[in-house]
């Protein structure tokens, strides 16, 4: 499909898109990565579907911040970009990091309005209430949204996805919250005292079993999942390993849904650990975990893979996981090397990971300073495949490709219809953040402000060509609020958009 075909055809998916569902799947070929490495390795010269190639990384320093904000976070607006582009990327750097410096006082005065008690003797609604999953799903989405701290948000997000908990089986009530807030508040801490917070976390008690790990019958969920998903991967362990640990955290439990430690029911008995010999306990079977160079490495790996691309090199990975034992497994300073290294603003880092359904749901609100209170954003994302607060299993989402496919495709489409039909009804209310400010009065400079934006301003031949050729239908298209509109729909339905 060729560019200009894809835009007419994205449009045509504006007017009705359920009804053209068929073009779905033409859509979502034109966006497959897969057929992107193919056409590569072709020279580029293959024919069918429009291949994504989005070329070599724009190396101007407000490309590297889109981009930086983009993968440090949720995406930004006009106003931000504007802020951190004066600050320059290495300040911006800084700023993100030290998150706990920001005020987000904005942020948590509109959490507690949405989410206040009811009065005495009433119910609140589900999506108002913290114990419920459609209200813990709203109030992150919000968060992802409307925080100033988007690096924490990210890395919450990221931590969700490794140091997994459902909602399915840990059920009603405030666990997830908690374990959210867990997550958040140690988000770029030292990753031991992360993992042994996590093992003391309700919900993980429960989505893992340790809460049923006793001494006389020792359950090794936790143990396995500890070395083969949170901190070391396969091969680096054996079974008899798994069996030591599960002893070691037998007794660790819960009660009154808090976290106790039931004396009777640990094993006290001397254990044998990756090589070491003791009365071991949880704690000290983290601490061994984390004196391994397995566990420096596929820690790093996981941070470089999300945040980065997905098949670092080996001395990339040598590199950070140097920084991790150096500074005592301090996750803020391996991302620190992350967003300072040459590889993160790289060809192959560009545009190189396709945005999950949350990144996208949340990113597209956040990009125009939209205005939302939230509701359904939850269950827009679980039908393009990702319900936030409930992973598939402990392994978390597999991401890519996975997100990409005519039904989640067409359901992104769909997503960013409504959204800018949102925009034509709110305009008076939210001109200021998608109006292209005074002097951009052509139809190239109106695709150039919002391709600014939205896309680093690097659009594909031919894009900006097709938007502009659909406003020449409209006299006065830069002040008109729908055309403006429509023109932020053809950029989120675009196939560049769905990349970080």
């Amino acid at each position: 499909m060729e560019r200009k075909a894809f835009v007419t055809k994205a449009a045509m998916l504006g007017a009705s898109a359920i009804a053209l569902g068929a073009a779905g799947n033409e859509l979502a070929e034109a966006i497959s990565p897969r057929r992107a490495a193919a056409d590569t390795t072709s020279g580029g010269t293959s024919s069918g579907p429009l291949v994504l190639k989005p070329g070599p990384f724009p190396q101007t320093e407000e490309a590297k911040i889109a981009h930086l904000l983009r993968r440090a976070g949720f995406g930004a607006t006009r106003q931000e970009l504007e802020t951190y582009l004066n600050m320059g990327l290495q300040n911006t750097i800084v700023d993100l990091l030290n998150y706990d410096q920001v005020n987000d006082g904005e942020l948590e005065a509109k959490l507690q309005l949405y989410f206040a008690p009811p009065p005495e003797g009433t119910k609140p609604l589900a999506q108002n209430d913290l114990n419920e999953f459609v209200g813990q799903q709203r109030w992150w989405f919000l968060r992802m949204i409307y925080s100033k701290r988007p690096l924490q948000e990210k890395m919450t997000f990221f931590w969700h996805g490794l140091l997994t908990s459902g909602f399915s089986r840990v059920g009603q009530g405030p666990f997830m919250i908690e374990q959210n807030q867990l997550l958040r508040k140690h988000a770029l801490g030292s990753y031991d005292v992360l993992l042994k917070a996590i093992s003391r976390d309700y919900s993980m008690l429960t989505w893992l079993d340790s809460r049923n790990n006793r001494k006389d019958r020792p359950n090794e969920n936790y143990a396995r999942e500890l070395m083969e998903l949170f901190s070391m991967g396969v091969g680096n362990y054996t079974e008899q390993d798994v069996r030591e640990a599960a002893k070691a955290f037998t007794g660790w439990t819960i009660s009154g849904g808090q976290f106790v430690f039931n004396i009777g029911q640990h094993d006290f008995d001397v254990k044998t650990f990756l090589g070491r010999r003791g009365t071991f306990d949880g704690d000290d079977i983290i601490d061994i975990i984390l004196q391994q160079r397995a566990c420096h490495e596929y820690i790093c790996r996981r941070l470089f893979r999300f945040f980065v691309y997905d098949d670092p090199e080996p001395q990339v990975i040598r590199r950070l996981a140097d920084a991790f034992k150096s500074y005592n497994f301090s996750i803020r300073e391996v991302m620190r090397e992350i967003f300072m290294s040459p590889e993160f603003y790289s060809d192959r880092a560009y545009r190189a990971k396709v945005k999950s359904p949350v990144e996208f749901v949340a990113g597209a609100i956040r990009s125009l300073g939209l205005p939302t209170d939230g509701n359904t954003l939850g269950s827009v994302a679980t039908a393009m495949g990702q319900a936030l607060f409930n992973p598939p299993n402990v392994a978390g989402w597999p991401g890519g490709e996975v997100w990409i496919n005519s039904s989640a495709l067409l359901q992104r489409v769909n997503y960013a219809h409504r959204l800018t039909q949102t925009i034509k009804r709110e305009v008076p209310r939210i001109t200021s953040s998608i109006t292209p400010p005074r002097g951009v009065t052509t139809r190239d400079a109106v695709a150039g402000f919002f391709g600014k934006v939205l896309l680093d301003r690097n659009l594909p031949p031919g894009h900006a060509e097709a938007i502009a050729d659909y406003m020449k239908a409209f006299p006065n298209a830069s002040q008109d609020a729908d055309v403006l509109a429509d023109v932020m729909y053809l950029m989120l339905a675009s196939p560049e958009y769905q990349l970080a």
